[in-house]
């Protein structure tokens, strides 16, 4: 489940984000020894407002909002279904993932640690893949 994920991933928290891409629901963000990847739809908030949504016009440039911030944190979207990320930034927002695929809708890859991939129609298979050395 993504607990386990979670509880790992923070022992080598925070994560600078250095490179965004997105092409409306294709997003990726990656930085020195991490990456992660999602065709599922998602949104940068605050506790108060949206501030950018994967389909609103020109996301694809505003994104790179997130460039050289740091992911401080990291929880689940849900406490009755966990199985999406949410981003807590150092710039006081959220980048938060909404699962749409049954199968691989993100993957987030912890160099040297592991590969997960979420399986929202099989929970209970959420796989940590050991990376092979």
């Amino acid at each position: 489940m993504i607990e386990g994920m979670i509880e790992k991933v923070k022992h080598y928290l925070p994560l600078k984000i250095l490179e965004v891409y997105c092409d409306k629901a294709r997003f990726n963000m990656y930085g020195t020894g991490w990456s992660f990847y999602t065709l599922s739809v998602w949104r940068i908030c605050t506790n108060d407002k949206m501030i950018l949504g994967c389909f609103d016009e020109d996301s694809s440039q505003i994104v790179n909002i997130l460039k050289n911030i740091e992911i401080l944190d990291i929880t689940f979207q849900s406490d009755s279904l966990k199985i999406d990320p949410v981003f807590i930034l150092s710039n006081n927002q959220r980048m938060e993932i909404f699962s749409t695929d049954t199968y691989e809708p993100w993957v987030f890859n912890l160099d040297d640690v592991a590969i997960y991939v979420a399986t929202p129609s099989e929970p209970n298979a959420f796989d940590t893949t050991q990376k092979q050395s």
